[in-house]
């Protein structure tokens, strides 16, 4: 062997053994940990948060459902009659009812 290759052999090593050293080995690992082995990995996350979603939009049909509900409360109570004619056909015992639409 000579000098340049004897000089390229020692480059080589030095810059495998400063990549490889036990502090990159370390991280390596504990990234490798995080995002397969532990409880909260990187699938159960992806999980939860599609979970979260799915929840928050259920709320906001919840939220629109309730708002829809109120307004109905406010026209129930200001004249029940009308409502109860309109929206179930509730008639009187001598009354007939006719359907246009």
């Amino acid at each position: 062997m000579n000098i340049k290759e004897k000089l390229l052999d020692t480059f080589q090593s030095i810059r495998l053994s400063n990549f490889f050293n036990k502090y990159y080995i370390t991280a390596f690992a504990f990234v490798v940990w995080l995002s397969f082995f532990d409880r909260y990995n990187l699938m159960t996350q992806y999980k939860l948060s599609q979970n979260v979603k799915l929840l928050e939009n259920k709320k906001q049909d919840y939220e629109n459902l309730l708002e829809e509900a109120l307004v109905e409360r406010k026209i129930i109570k200001s004249d029940i009659e009308k409502y109860g004619r309109e929206k179930y056909l509730f008639h009187k015992p001598d009354e007939e009812i006719i359907l246009i639409k």
